[in-house]
């Protein structure tokens, strides 16, 4: 093959290529920038979590024994119990799996899960560094767009620049995801990034395979064109493919 019919092959190629390419690189670097521009504590919320209180001494002698406990705990089989400090208290986690568990304080017995929405929002509250109020409350039974935690969870929506919104997990009465429109755009962007439309989770797709090697074969491409255009590589060239 001739140079000339090499370069119009060539130039021909990877101008088709970077139509369909294009989009995709554009989507690759506006993520990277993205991804570089915010810190992953902001997108995730951590910048907006009020300082926890120092814990509360733990008197063990008025621990009451878990054997004791296990019969006010409504799950299918136990397969954990932590000891833990919730909201100033010391209280046994129970726990099934990440979904079911239950938490009883540790001295009186007292279940205190599920918690209600007035609990969840006071958690919330306690966890949320800004002054803001609160715009809604829903419990969810279902994941949604942004959350893939345990369920129930309570959604609770703050008036804040950032339109933040924290999750409160009904059974364990732990903040388990807090989202703001840095996550949103993160989470947009990462779509976009590894191509994953649905789950956003799987890196590993065909599709991205697919464009990862359209892309190297149009960068080879626009190199090979500079190669046969440049006059640096005149007489490299005429050794190589002739006039």
């Amino acid at each position: 093959m001739g140079q000339k019919t090499l370069q119009s092959f060539m130039r021909r190629w990877h101008r088709r290529l970077a139509i369909v390419i294009g989009l995709q690189f554009f989507a690759w670097t506006l993520g990277g920038a993205y991804f570089a521009w915010f810190h992953i504590d902001n997108v995730r919320g951590q910048y907006d979590v009020k300082p926890k209180p120092e814990a509360k001494a733990l008197d063990t002698e008025s621990l009451l024994a878990i054997t004791e406990l296990k019969q006010k705990v409504d799950l299918a089989a136990i397969h954990s119990v932590e000891l833990i400090q919730w909201r100033g208290r010391w209280v046994y986690w129970f726990k099934h799996d990440s979904h079911q568990s239950r938490l009883v304080e540790a001295s009186t017995g007292q279940l205190l899960s599920p918690i209600s929405s007035a609990t969840a929002e006071a958690i919330a509250k306690d966890d949320f560094a800004h002054n803001s109020p609160i715009l809604s409350t829903v419990l969810l039974q279902q994941h949604n767009s942004e959350y893939k935690g345990p369920l129930p969870a309570f959604q609770i929506s703050f008036d804040h620049p950032k339109q933040s919104k924290l999750y409160v997990h009904a059974n364990s009465g732990r903040v388990t995801a807090r989202r703001n429109w840095i996550w949103r755009g993160f989470d947009f962007l990462w779509m976009l990034h590894i191509m994953d439309f649905e789950e956003r989770e799987d890196f590993n797709n065909w599709l991205l395979k697919l464009m990862s090697i359209l892309g190297l074969v149009t960068l080879a491409s626009g190199y090979g064109l500079w190669f046969l255009t440049s006059q640096r590589f005149r007489r490299f060239r005429m050794k190589l493919l002739g006039p």
